[in-house]
């Protein structure tokens, strides 16, 4: 590197501290950013297994609806009942034509903000869908945007109603990614080199500070995260690997053991849920406007889970799964009964660290629903069940 593309200028810190600091030119990072643009082949000949393959579909749950967006075919939205029938069955959007639209080569690809993030995409408009009565009768329509992502197969990452009956779907696709003009442009980050002058400290005295702090609070913190998979949704929790092999030994686990540590999920759709063991599960929605809706779908209760252990014959020793039964709660219009939900804990390794916890929740009838939880760390609290299914610690 010649002197040219070295910047020197000193500073001096707060405690009167004395540095001399070098900063790169940018000049070279850029010429190295554009050089990755090379050739590649079309977003529509990437996309095209999906377009054509006739298993080409992907699957997501948000509460009450699923939906399945078989790529370049249609999207779908429904609800599936106890006997595997569809109550309710809307096509939100399909595509027709043989052919699907051309990206010329010197055409700037567009992009779209997305999680704080102008990401290129590919975009497929689906028209022809089911006719919308709040809309004059006009078909639904959906436009389905494509985006790269190297650790994502196919995956729907965001589903959303923008305006009645018009709806927009992202998907993440590692397919896209081969053509570099479709991958999120890497941010550059300029190394700064300081190094002290005359008697001042090789590492300033704010720095030392601030890293004391960092550690000390670390110490007091463990990692529990609630991730979202194949479109679920997604929340975080407190950010600290954990340093103890068993999270039960944590004291979170035992505050989440004892209800006073609750799991929320449904992050980025309508309805959110909270599940505190032992007590209640619930599911809310916060609006500026109106506060906060509340339904309480299960409480729990002992004596109501036994009883309902031992009429569905459940089998306490078994390896990988626990369910526990939440009843009595907010009535429903609809059944004219009081709302019930069944907790499964389930024990799954395969998540993306050992902490991580997938939640979902399913509602496969009216107003009964099944809170689905899955961890590695579940694995470690199956062998503390008693004979009725349920953790020793779990307050009475």
């Amino acid at each position: 590197t010649g002197k040219d593309d070295i910047e020197k200028f000193s500073m001096i810190t707060s405690n009167n501290e004395k540095y001399e600091c070098l900063l790169p030119s940018t000049d070279n990072q850029k010429k190295s950013n554009n050089a990755g643009n090379s050739d590649a082949e079309s977003p529509e000949t990437l996309l095209s297994t999906l377009f054509t393959g006739k298993k080409s579909c992907t699957y997501r749950m948000e509460g009450y609806w699923s939906y399945e967006l078989c790529h370049g075919r249609y999207l779908n939205q429904f609800h599936e009942n106890s006997k595997g029938s569809y109550d309710h069955h809307f096509i939100l959007g399909a595509y027709k034509n043989n052919k699907f639209p051309i990206t010329p080569k010197d055409e700037k690809v567009p992009t779209k903000h997305i999680g704080n993030k102008d990401l290129p995409y590919y975009k497929l408009h689906m028209t022809d869908g089911t006719p919308c009565d709040l809309a004059d009768g006009q078909p639904r329509q959906t436009s389905v945007y494509y985006i790269c992502d190297e650790n994502a197969k196919d995956e729907i990452i965001m589903l959303k109603e923008v305006v009645t009956c018009q709806y927009e779907v992202i998907v993440a696709t590692y397919l896209l990614c081969k053509n570099s003009k479709y991958r999120p442009k890497e941010e550059i980050i300029n190394q700064i080199y300081c190094h002290s002058v005359d008697d001042t400290p090789s590492i300033p005295k704010a720095e030392l500070e601030l890293k004391d702090s960092i550690l000390k609070m670390q110490d007091s913190n463990i990692l529990f995260d609630v991730l979202g998979k194949k479109g679920f949704p997604t929340a975080s929790g407190i950010s600290k690997p954990a340093t103890s092999k068993k999270i039960v030994e944590s004291d979170l686990m035992k505050g989440f053991l004892k209800g006073t540590y609750c799991l929320n999920g449904g992050e980025g759709g309508w309805w959110k849920y909270e599940f505190c063991y032992g007590k209640s599960v619930k599911q809310y929605h916060e609006d500026q406007l109106t506060g906060k809706t509340i339904i309480l779908l299960g409480s729990w209760d002992l004596d109501a889970h036994k009883e309902w252990f031992r009429n569905n014959k459940k089998d306490p020793t078994h390896k990988s799964t626990m369910e526990l039964f939440f009843g009595n709660g907010d009535m429903c219009e609809a059944t004219a009964q009081a709302r019930k939900v069944v907790v499964r804990l389930r024990c799954r390794n395969d998540l993306a660290t050992p902490n991580a916890i997938a939640m979902y929740l399913l509602e496969p009838t009216t107003c009964s629903y099944i809170l689905v939880i899955e961890s590695a760390r579940i694995c470690e609290l199956l062998d503390s069940k008693d004979e009725f299914g349920i953790i020793n610690s779990t307050p009475k």
